[in-house]
């Protein structure tokens, strides 16, 4: 992993032709990788990593839910999407190499 030198935001690998750089999504800091080892994108999941689910998927079931049932889940819905971008955003407490 590699993180920008002027944000330290974690930068991400770019492919341009035959041309391999790594670029930072927040600032637009590019580093070239020539004559540098290539990036191997892949993710391991540990004991830590934790799946968030809502009622319906855990009960496996389809039923009829009320209005008021169902703008419910909708919330949670939207308190998980919120809660998956904080993390993806740098607020998941993940450490790099």
């Amino acid at each position: 992993m590699k993180f920008c030198p002027r944000c330290g935001t974690l930068m991400l690998p770019k492919k341009e032709g035959s041309k391999e750089s790594v670029k930072c999504p927040k600032c637009g800091y590019e580093e070239s990788l020539r004559g540098k080892e290539g990036y191997k994108v892949s993710r391991t999941a540990g004991k830590e990593v934790k799946v968030k689910t809502t009622s319906i998927v855990s009960e496996g079931g389809r039923k009829i839910r009320s209005k008021e049932e169902f703008e419910q889940e909708k919330e949670e819905y939207y308190e998980v999407f919120l809660d998956l971008m904080h993390e993806e955003e740098g607020g998941g407490g993940e450490s790099g190499e």
